[in-house]
């Protein structure tokens, strides 16, 4: 079943700056973001929506807070989540390739379904 817009006039954020601007401001859905290559350490974003269809190719997202935030049929490629709190994400049905996991905290996290290739994790973290 294909997915529909309910608002035609929805714009993705386009910048780290942009994202944490509306985030600020109470919005929580961010559907078909595309930010590549952005620096996202330390961002606080609990409770965001990324879901379905944003892109994170080679974000970094050290540090960040990202208790029960979706990443839900996202592409995740070449991301850094070290030390970064995931508690309750939702990465259900993403695609998941070569992410950096080290000591992020992902107690509750959910990856139900989601494709992996080439995930990193210390060796005292414990994957879902």
């Amino acid at each position: 079943m294909p997915i529909m817009r309910t608002d035609p006039t929805y714009q993705p954020p386009t910048s780290r700056e942009e994202l944490l601007q509306r985030y600020a401001q109470g919005e929580r859905n961010f559907p078909d973001t595309d930010l590549c290559d952005a620096d996202l350490c330390g961002v606080k974003l609990d409770g965001a929506n990324f879901e379905p269809f944003s892109w994170f190719h080679s974000a970094d997202f050290s540090g960040a807070s990202l208790r029960g935030t979706s990443f839900r049929n996202c592409n995740i490629k070449c991301a850094t989540f070290r030390q970064a709190d995931l508690t309750n994400a939702n990465f259900e049905e993403a695609a998941i390739e070569s992410i950096d996991l080290s000591n992020a905290t992902l107690l509750g996290a959910t990856f139900l379904g989601a494709t992996f290739y080439g995930i990193t994790l210390g060796p005292s973290d414990q994957f879902p």
